[in-house]
């Protein structure tokens, strides 16, 4: 859909206008409160064009990508660079140039004059083609891949209202009449393979590609003459083309169509279908069209929007009208002739609203008319540029587009307002904040100039913050001085960088301001002198604790002295009254950096830093903590929050399981105990609680302080005091005994007194004192003294509850008869039967008890014997290869003599006459209980032949009592174990003094004489 509107002149001219100045003064003040920033900026082209126009005037010019080309009225073509220097000229026509056109490459230019002639000249060959159409030509465009196609294409056209190709075949070359107007050929553009041209018709569209014409753009009604103002062509890409004609604008859209479909077109956007059998592949669809107040002399694109060149006003449109209609005499278009108003150079998005307009007072204006004014438009060029100092990489960006405005006498390049324009235009206003923050912006690549950012050097930058910082300081904004200079310091390790912070921050320093910079030194990057931050923090110790902290705890050790730093703190510790907290806690942060844990530790127990004592142990820091008991036990009391509340509330046990408490007692051996003991003299409570857990871990640690426990338990856990009383052992008596007195602890007095022997007084204690009948009987049972049975007995004999406490729990200890004979007769006791049958009745369950536990033993002592006697009974397994362990013969061997074999319980066998021999009898010490003929007479008696078996029966009868009867009268032993006994005996008295050894050896006869009588019999063993 198109639309038409009238452009108004200014968006705001209705609030302008209402808000004119009345007074010069007024004027002045309104121009500052309403001055805006340029869009564009303009520069007069230098260099020799002021020669050439001085002897020549500009008819038509061109942008190419790396210089211009501007044809004269002379009919000379001029190459000159951006700047207005004269790069390479010939003339190429006899009269004026009517139009100029370069190729894509920048290798040819065409020109196009009023002699009729097209020239298209090489830019680096020798290359000229001239063709003669006889008439004016108005209008040229090469191909824009001209010097790239061998056939050399071009187009153009003039009064002859035709429309002819020139192109090059292999026949030769030839002309093609693309079109045929009623009037001239005023505007030829060639972008790809689309061809626009103006004529009396309208704007007119050709495809190359298919050869043939896609469209017409008929002139807006109510528009001029054709023949009046130049149609202005400006294609802003492939698919999109800008028309100015007199004081319309308009914007035409190719689009694609299906060839399949049917040819169609709609006067109400202008299309028309295309020519040619199958029909083209385009078609064309005004989508804006506006009606302005002014005259179009040139169209080109603005990244957002779009530039034009405008002539007149409103009142200027309206005297044209006038005069096509022959309203207006002659003497007043001459007079207006000679007075035209300047021309405009005005941006305008594409909501079709005014942003910004320009007059340019151009040299001779007064005399100019609409179709002596040109706009050239360079596109601009992408180059590679690398980002600012903070970036890493680089990356693509483009040089600023350019326009350049014709007149006759004049060249003027216009280019966007770069960043450097900016910034320029903020600082003389003094908007430094603002040029910075557009700076720092397209540094970071973003914002409109991003593109611009290598227009600011980092020295320019830095300069321009140092301008604002100082105007601050001046003004007394100290703070946002310091934020500037943070932001636009160098921060590289040069002499220029590190000259540049300490001269700014002695600045600082003189208006007593360090604290506000402080934040922004630089600590990493580069490193300034050690006095700048000792200056600081000196400053700061006494102004300002927290930053003063904040900063010596990020600041690297390295950047200023320690040791000095800590003495400050020191001395502003012993004055402050406030801080001390904070400056505890950096004093032991310094002390850490310094390698002094022992003064580091004091703070940290001081300050209760969380988990400071498993530093210690994880460091091995004991010695430094070896002094500092008293603080260790109040970082417990800390842990435990025995601050602020009573010590009573927390279990003794629970102290005693602190870390604190824990650390001292494991650790016994590097931090001695007698040393803790002299810290802890003026803390009893932390003392006891030591002492106690020393206690717990040995006993023995805590025996030098024996006495000084007891006085500690009796203090402050009296209850605990009766329980280390019997548990120690190194105690004094006498001092226990008075610290018990002092406190009324008679339970412990008692068991004192008990220790030192003095039963009587203890007993005495019990019974006046305590009244307790339960314990007195119970004391006198652990003395197991007949003497103190006595005394309670006689002490109880006129005290009813003690008589009956001894009848009730006196048990075997006390003969309850002679309790009762004690009692006098007038004695009144309740509950004496009571307490009399109980005792009778306890005599009778021991009585009964006694029997009981004989019957048992008795049974007892008949099992065992039954089972001692069937083990007696038992055989004796002997092998056969088994041998006489003193003649060394087999046991089948019988020696001459010899009848049976014995055997020990010990497990050694001999022959019956190997034991019975005289040598080991001797050695064996066995003393006869017989005469040698009633031996020889058994054995002869058990060696007579019996042939009969009646007699055979009661030989072998008579034999095993002889044998029994043998056995008993020489009770022989073992001579092998006997022997060994023997070593065994004599290795052990190489040892003794002589008394020892005789002591021994009676006690060795009584219990060999115990053990043989021990021994079971042996037994006979006939092989």
């Amino acid at each position: 859909m198109s639309f038409e509107t009238n452009l108004p002149s200014s968006p705001n001219s209705q609030q302008q206008d209402s808000e004119r100045p009345q007074s010069i003064a007024d004027s002045a003040e309104y121009s500052d409160q309403e001055e805006e920033e340029p869009a564009l900026r303009y520069k007069r082209l230098g260099g020799n064009v002021h020669a050439l126009f001085e002897k020549d005037t500009a008819s038509t010019l061109i942008a190419a990508e790396r210089f211009l080309v501007l044809g004269t009225h002379w009919g000379n073509v001029i190459i000159i660079d951006f700047e207005g220097n004269e790069v390479k000229k010939w003339r190429a026509h006899s009269t004026s140039v009517n139009s100029v056109s370069v190729d894509i490459d920048n290798e040819y230019v065409a020109s196009a004059g009023d002699d009729g002639r097209v020239v298209v000249h090489g830019l680096y060959t020798d290359d000229v083609t001239i063709v003669n159409y006889s008439r004016p030509v108005k209008a040229v465009a090469l191909d824009p891949y001209y010097s790239r196609k061998a056939s050399r294409r071009f187009v153009s056209g003039g009064f002859a209202g035709q429309l002819i190709m020139y192109e090059k075949k292999w026949f030769g070359k030839s002309d093609s009449i693309l079109f045929t107007s009623t009037g001239p050929i005023q505007t030829i553009k060639w972008q790809e393979n689309l061809i626009a041209w103006a004529c009396d018709e309208g704007v007119q569209i050709y495809n190359t590609d298919r050869g043939a014409r896609i469209s017409q753009i008929a002139r807006p009604e109510g528009s001029p003459r054709p023949d009046l103002y130049l149609c202005r062509l400006h294609w802003k890409d492939d698919r999109t083309l800008l028309i100015g004609w007199a004081n319309f604008v308009q914007m035409v859209v190719l689009k694609e169509r299906l060839q399949h479909r049917e040819q169609q077109s709609s006067p109400a956007l202008g299309l028309v279908g295309g020519e040619g059998d199958s029909g083209p592949l385009l078609y064309a669809e005004v989508s804006v069209i506006f009606r302005t107040d002014f005259i179009v002399c040139g169209l080109a694109l603005h990244r957002d929007s779009f530039l034009v060149f405008t002539y007149g006003d409103h009142e200027m449109i309206e005297s044209m009208a006038a005069e096509n209609g022959g309203q207006v005499p002659k003497e007043e278009r001459q007079h207006r002739a000679r007075n035209a108003p300047p021309p405009e150079l005005r941006m305008i998005n594409w909501n079709i609203e005014e942003v910004s307009s320009d007059v340019l007072p151009l040299e001779g204006f007064q005399l100019l008319q609409p179709n002596d004014y040109g706009l050239a438009y360079c596109a601009a060029r992408a180059q590679s540029t690398s980002k600012p100092p903070d970036s890493d990489s680089s990356t693509k960006t483009s040089e600023a587009d350019a326009w350049f405005i014709l007149s006759p006498k004049q060249l003027v390049s216009v280019r966007p307002r770069g960043l450097a324009d900016h910034v320029q235009w903020l600082t003389e206003r003094d908007e430094y904040q603002q040029a910075l923050e557009a700076i720092e912006e397209a540094y970071r690549g973003e914002g409109q100039w991003a593109m611009c950012r290598d227009q600011i050097k980092e020295a320019e930058y830095q300069s321009i913050g140092q301008t604002y910082a100082q105007m601050l300081m001046d003004s007394g904004s100290s703070a946002e001085a310091a934020a500037i200079c943070a932001r636009v310091l160098p921060r590289t390790n040069t002499p220029e960088a590190t000259e540049a912070w300490e001269s700014w921050i002695f600045a600082f320093a003189e208006t007593s301001s360090l604290h506000e910079i402080a934040p922004f030194i630089p600590t990493d990057s580069m490193q300034l002198s050690s006095t700048v931050y000792e200056m600081v923090l000196a400053f700061l110790l006494t102004s300002d604790v927290a930053e003063f902290k904040r900063l010596i705890f990020t600041w690297p050790a390295s950047l200023f002295n320690a040791y000095s730093v800590v003495l400050a703190i020191e001395d502003q510790y012993q004055k402050s009254t406030t801080d001390k907290q904070s400056l505890k806690e950096i004093m032991a942060f310094l002390y850490d950096r310094l390698n002094q844990p022992s003064k580091s530790l004091r703070c940290h127990l001081e300050l209760y830093t969380p988990d400071i004592l498993g530093r210690v142990c994880r460091e091995n820091l004991f010695d430094a903590v070896r002094d500092k008991a008293e603080l260790v036990l109040q970082y417990d009391d800390h842990t435990l929050g025995l601050l602020d509340s009573n010590h009573s509330d927390v279990p003794l046990q629970t102290r005693c399981q602190a870390e604190g408490v824990q650390l001292l007692t494991d650790n016994a051996d590097a931090i001695p105990s007698s040393s803790v003991v002299k810290q802890l003299v003026n803390s009893p409570e932390h003392l006891h609680v030591y002492l106690h857990t020393l206690l717990a871990k040995d006993p023995h640690l805590g025996a030098p302080f024996a006495d000084l426990q007891v006085e500690l338990y009796a203090e402050y856990n009296p209850e605990r005091l009766l329980n280390f009383l019997r548990i120690s052992t190194y105690y004094s008596f006498e001092k226990a005994l008075e610290i018990c007195e002092e406190r009324g602890l008679v339970p412990e007095m008692v068991f004192i007194l008990g220790r030192m022997g003095d039963n009587h007084r203890a007993l005495m204690l019990i019974i006046d004192q305590l009244r307790d009948v339960p314990r007195a009987i119970e004391f006198a049972k652990e003395q197991n003294d007949p003497e103190l049975w006595n005394d309670l007995v006689m002490y109880s004999r006129d005290k009813p509850e003690f008589i009956i406490g001894l009848l009730e729990l006196g048990g075997t200890h006390t003969n309850p008869t002679k309790v009762i004979q004690n009692i006098p007769p007038e004695l009144n006791i309740p509950g004496i039967r009571r307490a009399l049958t109980n005792v009778l009745h306890d005599y009778h369950l021991q009585v009964e008890l006694c029997t009981d536990c004989n019957h048992v033993l008795d049974g007892d002592c008949k099992l065992l014997s039954d089972g001692l006697r069937r083990l007696q009974h038992q055989g004796m397994e002997v092998e056969s290869d088994q041998v006489c362990l003193v003649c060394q013969l087999p046991l089948e061997n019988m020696p001459e003599g010899s009848s049976n074999v014995l055997a020990f319980w010990c497990g050694h066998i001999y022959h019956d006459k190997c034991i019975l021999h005289p040598d080991v009898q001797r050695k064996t010490q066995i003393n006869s209980l017989g005469n040698s003929d009633s031996t020889d007479d058994l054995l002869k008696r058990s060696q007579r032949l019996v042939r009969s078996p009646a007699e055979q029966r009661r030989v072998l009868m008579q034999a095993k009592l002889d044998r029994t009867m043998m056995i008993r009268q020489y009770n022989p032993t073992c001579p092998v174990c006997v022997e060994y006994d023997q070593k065994k005996m004599q290795q052990t008295r190489s040892g003794w003094s002589p008394s020892e050894r005789k002591d021994r050896e009676q006690s060795n006869e009584s219990d060999n004489a115990e053990d043989l009588a021990e021994l079971p019999p042996m037994q006979a063993l006939t092989i």
